[in-house]
């Protein structure tokens, strides 16, 4: 992507820098700046420490490396690098991985680190883990717990705790179906019938109403919630299930991250039907994964604006002197 390609973007700033790396997280960073006069970016690999940007627009693709970035793979290590894209330039679904790319940056004297991140997330429920009432954390939230703690870690080793500090990208979080089920079985006056395999495994979860219709299933590449579906997972721009979005909440991050409140529908997953119309699909239970999170220093230059109608979370900056996008290639919806 050349920058100069959109003279709206050109006019508006004076310069850019951006590292996409296909060779280890598969993540990617684009910085935009109205003056890069006022701006100073971080390379730990300088004797000088940070470094005023050029004029102009750099951007690196592929590389292993690029000085101002610094890359992790949540303690994961490979034999071999791999671009995340096959030569017909479709995404290499089998190479993900999780991992996070971030940069630190000082602006107007004040230290400020952004980090785009793509955590753990699995390709369908585990439905012997909805079926155990009792499961308050899946293995799949204690497995992107674990890599908050490493990332936060990871902050505190570069010296980088006390900056003003942003987190985006994919957290991955999930719902907690086990109580949104529960809730639904007794709204609904329906019976729930479980499945198991012949290892004594549950395979399946289905709420069955008085005239036998089913009205939840849930499998291992399934769930549905049938008529209701699309409607109530966007019912109230989300409020409905809200209630169960409680992951984060474990991290609310111990104090360490806080993000604005969310007045609007899960952001994942979603695909078109058979009429062309976007919905939330029926493998996995519709969830906010994608989220924007921030330590008290970088929420102290924030100018908060209330986006009701918005389906993303936009907090400003009081001096609009950094434009942050994160792109995660990995990610099927943003």
């Amino acid at each position: 992507m050349n920058i100069c390609d959109n003279p709206e973007i050109y006019r508006a700033f004076d310069s850019s820098m951006a590292f996409f790396d296909t060779k280890l997280t598969g993540l990617g960073n684009l910085y935009l700046f109205k003056n890069h006069s006022d701006v100073q970016y971080y390379d730990r690999f300088s004797s000088t420490g940070y470094i005023t940007p050029l004029a102009g627009h750099q951007h690196l693709i592929g590389g292993k490396e690029c000085h101002g970035f610094i890359q992790n793979t949540f303690g994961q290590s490979y034999t071999f690098r791999k671009d995340f894209y096959n030569d017909d330039g479709t995404r290499d679904l089998a190479n993900q991985r999780t991992g996070f790319l971030l940069a630190r940056f000082r602006i107007h004297g004040k230290e400020m680190t952004f980090v785009n991140l793509n955590l753990h997330s699995v390709p369908f429920e585990d439905v012997n883990e909805i079926a155990t009432k009792n499961s308050a954390i899946t293995k799949a939230a204690s497995k992107r717990e674990e890599q908050i703690e490493m990332l936060l870690k990871e902050l505190d080793e570069e010296g980088l705790r006390n900056d003003a500090i942003l987190v985006a990208g994919s957290f991955n979080s999930q719902l907690h179906e086990t109580d949104l089920l529960n809730y639904l079985a007794k709204t609904q006056l329906v019976q729930t019938v479980a499945k198991k395999d012949e290892d004594g495994n549950v395979e399946s979860i289905e709420h069955v109403d008085r005239h036998g219709r089913r009205t939840t299933t849930v499998e291992r590449t399934r769930f549905d919630l049938h008529s209701i579906h699309d409607w109530f997972f966007r019912l109230g721009r989300g409020q409905m299930v809200k209630r169960y979005n409680g992951e984060l909440a474990n991290i609310a991050f111990k104090g360490n991250l806080k993000e604005e409140t969310c007045f609007f529908q899960p952001s994942r997953h979603y695909e078109l039907n058979e009429k062309g119309k976007e919905e939330f699909q029926r493998t996995l239970c519709p969830a906010w994964s994608d989220r924007i999170m921030y330590n008290d220093r970088m929420n102290d230059l924030f100018r908060h604006v209330c986006f009701t109608f918005c389906g993303l979370v936009q907090p400003l900056f009081q001096d609009s002197f950094l434009c942050f996008w994160s792109v995660l290639w990995s990610c099927c919806r943003g």
